[in-house]
């Protein structure tokens, strides 16, 4: 099947239609705009609260409540941020349609603390109502673009059935509640997998636009390392100097991530096949579980005495997250296009960030050094490797870097 064709012009009107966008078929250049920057605000809030909640239960247990209270979340910014992809007008029901979504994200962010206990009827409404919004969006597009169709149809099947198993929960006691749950984001999060062969006839998605609102959400998710390591610093009434290096060094950690991530991936664009920017697409997912988990680690890190032995549980955490974030990093390299004057190595680039994450790893499991201090400065001789590698593969090739691709 061919692809198919149609123009990029603008509607008119206050209320618009869904009209399937085509920039990146015809070259354009397609901008983020102030409405999805605003959208993205109350995304902030609701993963702060979850990693803050897991901040003080950082244990398996924990672990796996955050788990299942931050993908509903990531996964209801995913639809959102595919639609306006798809279907983004200058209409005043653009801007209705994301205020509703909001309403739904906020009401996540108000009942996500306790939102595996006392809140938890309130945290599945607020996704029902989110995810319900999503759906009618998609169907609505299909509607009024019959190409679309086959595409907006599968996915309402797999979010409706997993609709059905939200609202069943409500009067599902825990713990077959959470497996409802699990089971219901499972459905989803397949969904997508069924519409390869119709994606491959839509216009492909913007190599502008799509890269960098992942990589905005991404500085979102980094944002929570900087939050724990100042506020754990803030919990000491006085803090001495150790303390404030330990928050520094938990700081710097945060950089080396965001150095790691933006160097590597953000600059450059994912492979055009659908199901490569599928598997692009979903491998942010284990990677903003992992950055928001450091950040809700070095919270309990730093709130502690900087030359204290370390919790077992708190140590391991950090080093999962860590290791988890960096291997993330390698697979999302390995899913994008090759670019001009590209200085690092395709198989070198990866395969340092997974030696890097075993590196974690096994200072996580060995547990020596055993005080907070020493574990930090480990870790970031292990973080630093990439960062180190970057600068000197753009700073070798001076045409590279006169190219302008270098992000730092």
């Amino acid at each position: 099947m061919s692809k198919v064709e149609g123009t990029c012009e603008p509607q008119h009107g206050w209320w618009q239609k869904p009209q399937l966008h085509f920039e990146e078929e015809q070259g354009a250049h397609r901008k983020v705009t102030w409405l999805e920057l605003f959208y993205d605000l109350v995304f902030v809030v609701a993963i702060a609260q979850i990693a803050h909640q897991f901040a003080g239960h950082l244990d398996w247990s924990g672990a796996g409540e955050f788990v299942m209270l931050l993908v509903p979340v990531w996964w209801i910014w995913i639809g959102g941020t595919i639609y306006n992809e798809r279907f983004e007008s200058r209409g005043i029901e653009n801007r209705v349609f994301f205020f509703l979504q909001m309403l739904g994200v906020g009401g996540i962010a108000l009942f996500a603390h306790h939102g595996t206990g006392e809140n938890a009827v309130g945290f599945a409404l607020s996704y029902i109502f989110a995810r319900g919004l999503i759906t009618f969006l998609f169907l609505r597009g299909g509607f009024h673009n019959p190409v679309f169709r086959p595409v907006s149809n599968r996915y309402a099947t797999g979010f409706i059935l997993s609709l059905l198993l939200w609202t069943i929960s409500i009067w599902v006691p825990a713990p077959g509640k959470f497996f409802l749950w699990y089971g219901g984001v499972a459905l989803e999060l397949a969904a997508p997998w069924f519409t390869l062969k119709q994606q491959a006839s839509l216009p492909r998605f913007s190599t502008s636009k799509m890269p960098e609102r992942y990589g905005l959400f991404t500085i979102i998710v980094l944002g929570e390392g900087i939050v724990g390591a100042i506020s754990g610093v803030a919990q000491h009434h006085h803090p001495s100097f150790d303390t404030i290096v330990q928050g520094a060094l938990a700081l710097l950690l945060s950089f080396l991530l965001w150095w790691t991530y933006f160097d590597f991936v953000a600059r450059r664009v994912p492979r055009p096949k659908t199901l490569n920017i599928i598997l692009w697409s979903y491998a942010h997912l284990p990677l903003v579980l992992c950055i928001v988990a450091v950040g809700a680690a070095s919270l309990e890190l730093v709130s502690g005495e900087p030359h204290a032995k370390m919790a077992e549980n708190v140590r391991l955490l950090f080093a999962c997250s860590v290791a988890g974030m960096l291997c993330a990093t390698a697979f999302l390299e390995t899913r994008l296009a090759p670019a001009p004057n590209e200085p690092t190595h395709p198989v070198v680039s990866p395969v340092l960030k997974v030696l890097a994450g075993a590196v974690v790893l096994a200072i996580g499991l060995l547990g020596v050094p055993g005080s907070a201090v020493g574990f930090l400065v480990c870790v970031l001789c292990a973080a630093a490797i990439n960062p180190l590698y970057a600068a000197w593969a753009w700073f070798r090739r001076p045409e590279a870097h006169d190219a302008g691709h270098y992000v730092g």
